[in-house]
């Protein structure tokens, strides 16, 4: 396998946007153990993005407000749905930087399709998230948390968008293996140091968006446990796959 060739496919955004196939992502998580490039690919793209999302501070210039708004405006006629902008006074950088992402998936999912195309004669039609989730990740107003996996659960990822007015936080799970019968993930809120469970993650939701509800005012950071089926009244610590902080 030529894995630069790979790498440059756009199989890498999808993959961490949870945009893959499931035979896709394990085809990944395979290779990326086979090619430390590949591993480190994945890695670098990741960071990035999540400087992009969560640390850009400053206003893009008039030529790029109008090439993202052309961008969105033709996708919105494709789409037939209309989604109102934020005032320019507002927060710019999170509605840039998330519209930002939007167009990178796209232009990651042709890429890939089209390598792909090149390489088999029968091709899995790339996912694509519901109209509504692209308005949580383009609002303004709320707040996006990457969730890393900690070990020994590394590959582990999911991203969390918390509207603090409603109390509400949006999961989207990435690779966080399926829990069993007998087990539950469950998502906990860090105020004052202490943990406070928001609830049970459904993680048989894959490619939308999870909705949970009365995430507590004041959290800082999150993390997600694997409990016993019901959840806990405390997390273990010892099973705790995935940290974020804000």
């Amino acid at each position: 396998m030529d894995i630069k060739e790979y790498i440059a496919s756009g199989i890498i955004e999808t993959y961490v946007m949870g945009l893959c196939s499931p035979d896709e992502e394990r085809e990944l998580e395979q290779l990326r153990l086979q090619y430390p490039e590949l591993n480190n690919a994945i890695i670098i793209y990741e960071k990035q993005m999540e400087k992009n999302m969560l640390q850009q501070s400053t206003l893009p210039s008039d030529a790029v407000d109008n090439r993202i708004l052309s961008a969105l405006d033709n996708m919105n006629k494709t789409e037939a749905k209309i989604i109102s902008l934020p005032n320019k006074k507002q927060n710019w950088w999170k509605f840039v930087a998330a519209a930002a992402v939007v167009l990178l998936m796209i232009s990651a999912g042709l890429n890939y399709y089209l390598y792909r195309q090149t390489k088999k004669p029968i091709v899995a039609n790339t996912p694509t998230l519901p109209p509504g989730d692209y308005q949580v990740m383009t609002n303004p107003t709320i707040t996006p948390v990457a969730m890393y996996g900690v070990a020994p659960h590394a590959i582990c990822r999911c991203t969390m968008f918390w509207d603090k007015k409603t109390g509400k936080m949006y999961i989207m799970i990435h690779h966080l293996p399926q829990s069993s019968s007998a087990k539950d993930y469950q998502l906990w809120a860090m105020v004052d140091g202490k943990p406070v469970s928001v609830g049970i993650v459904q993680d048989e939701i894959r490619g939308r968006f999870i909705e949970m509800n009365n995430v507590p005012a004041g959290a800082n950071s999150f993390i997600v446990t694997l409990e016993n089926a019901g959840g806990n009244t405390t997390p273990t610590e010892s099973e705790t796959y995935l940290k974020g902080v804000i």
